[in-house]
């Protein structure tokens, strides 16, 4: 046997699952980068269009209640039609509300652009850790989760200093959103052109041979219901 092999081996197996790691750490870091597309941007808003801070702080609960009912049911559409489309369709949800923020007439189109970035922000975390735990391999899993964990909160501390910073030097609150929906295309065209290493599909650990003991029954979808760590 050639001992070169294994450590070849090793090697590859080291740069997939560091591909798939940063890739779905940059998609995290966009979805947390997007809890802030709007909040920055408060001091412009409120002189545009005479907002009070009531009404700056239901755009805020839009995201957020819109993230929570959609994340109770992420899951079931990840396990229904896989992780990878469903992460695609969550960054164009991003730059679809930036977009509605950077050309909103008023109140109401800042409501939009609340709720699409929620609805993206919906199904993070179902997708990044589905994607993790089929596309990584167990040793380095522990590692992902941290680096998942990290870039999240890398993302929220990007997000005032470029929407601010570019509303600052700009004039223009609206410039910023025009970038900040820039941002999320090139993350979309980066998973786009690398689709293999974020694919739930395929890879080493996506289809683990089944063992050789007694087949278990499945369960029902909501069985994990009766499980007291829910309630």
């Amino acid at each position: 046997m050639d001992p070169i092999a294994p450590r070849a081996g090793a090697a590859v197996a080291l740069r997939q699952d560091a591909r798939t790691i940063g890739l779905i750490g940059m998609a995290h870091a966009t979805s947390h980068f997007f809890h802030m597309l709007l909040p920055p941007l408060f001091p412009w808003l409120i002189s545009d269009f005479s907002l009070n801070y009531s009404e700056l702080g239901l755009l805020v609960s839009i995201f957020f209640v819109i993230s929570a009912l959609g994340q109770a049911s992420a899951g079931f559409l990840v396990d229904k039609v896989g992780a990878r489309p469903v992460l695609f369709f969550a960054v164009g949800c991003f730059a679809a509300a930036a977009l509605a923020a950077a050309l909103a007439p008023g109140y109401f189109g800042l409501a939009v652009a609340a709720a699409l970035a929620g609805l993206g922000n919906a199904s993070f975390h179902p997708v990044d850790f589905t994607i993790m735990n089929k596309r990584v391999s167990p040793a380095r899993l522990g590692h992902a989760f941290s680096v998942h964990g990290i870039t999240g909160n890398l993302g929220w501390a990007a997000a005032p200093v470029f929407m601010a910073g570019i509303a600052t030097a700009t004039g223009s609150w609206r410039t910023a959103c025009f970038a900040a929906c820039g941002v999320a295309l090139l993350v979309l065209a980066v998973l786009w052109w690398n689709r293999d290493a974020v694919d739930d599909s395929q890879g080493e650990w996506a289809h683990a041979a089944p063992s050789a003991g007694p087949q278990v029954q499945p369960e029902h979808p909501m069985a994990f219901l009766r499980l007291p760590s829910v309630w």
